[in-house]
């Protein structure tokens, strides 16, 4: 049986990483998926992926940060699949390590921009699709960065402290509205965003190997449809750590088998 059969979802940042591989996961499992991202060229190669496996899938361009492109964007998910019974706002960037007094205005505004103000327009736009038809299931993606975090990076911390804080208060707000929001909070993936933060350094091969064990977006895409679908029923504004242990050092991902 499959957990999401005709449910339609939305992967925003859905054309890479853990978007990627949720996006791959929902269709899986029966949804028909709207990618949502401001490459839409990768997200077209995503969706037609999708759909050569059986699956049904479309890609939709969309800048989080641009008001009106959000909003033309919900427009068209809504004119070809008539509503949204799951989103996964995951969309998110993360800049280079800088302490506070190596980073501009510009720099600072660029991540909140994307990883704040990109999920306010998005569960905005959810959020009244949702109360409109009678509700609906939510998963944002927060980061254990939202608790502990390397040095040099406040920008991406405080733009994720406040993706947890703003979809929790969401659950309280809307658990009313038959409206399920929680979070998954990932720790280190392979991913083409930690690929570009190891290209920044001068020995890529040390960093990833300091990290430890190290998460596959698959791993995580399995907690993200665990919440999308009525298995996690009874959870609401649950920020799920899932970091392959980072957290409860803090240090490296441990594993779980001898070197």
């Amino acid at each position: 049986m499959r957990k999401l059969n005709e449910k339609i979802a939305i992967v925003t940042g859905g054309a890479s990483g853990l978007g990627k591989a949720v996006a791959e996961k929902f269709a899986e499992s029966g949804a028909k998926v709207a990618i949502l991202d401001i490459n839409i060229e990768l997200g077209r190669k995503v969706a037609d992926e999708i759909n050569k496996r059986g699956g049904n899938a479309i890609a939709v361009e969309c800048d989080v940060t641009n008001e009106k492109n959000v909003d033309k964007a919900f427009a068209a998910v809504l004119k070809k699949f008539k509503r949204i019974d799951i989103a996964h706002i995951n969309a998110g960037i993360i800049d280079k390590c800088r302490f506070i007094n190596e980073t501009s205005f510009e720099d600072w505004r660029k991540v909140i921009s994307v990883n704040l103000d990109g999920v306010f327009l998005t569960a905005k736009n959810t959020i009244k699709q949702m109360l409109e038809q009678g509700g609906g299931t939510i998963v944002f993606t927060g980061s254990n960065w939202a608790y502990v975090c390397d040095p040099g990076f406040t920008s991406y911390a405080a733009s994720k402290g406040g993706v947890v804080s703003f979809a929790r208060a969401l659950a309280l707000d809307h658990a009313k509205d038959n409206i399920r929001i929680n979070l998954v909070c990932p720790g280190n993936m392979y991913t083409p965003l930690l690929e570009n933060q190891l290209s920044l350094e001068k020995n890529p091969e040390k960093v990833l190997k300091s990290m430890g064990q190290i998460s596959k977006a698959e791993e995580v895409a399995n907690l993200v449809l665990f919440l999308a679908s009525d298995d996690s029923s009874a959870m609401k504004g649950s920020a799920v750590i899932i970091d392959q242990g980072e957290t409860l050092g803090y240090g490296p991902g441990l594993s779980v088998k001898k070197n």
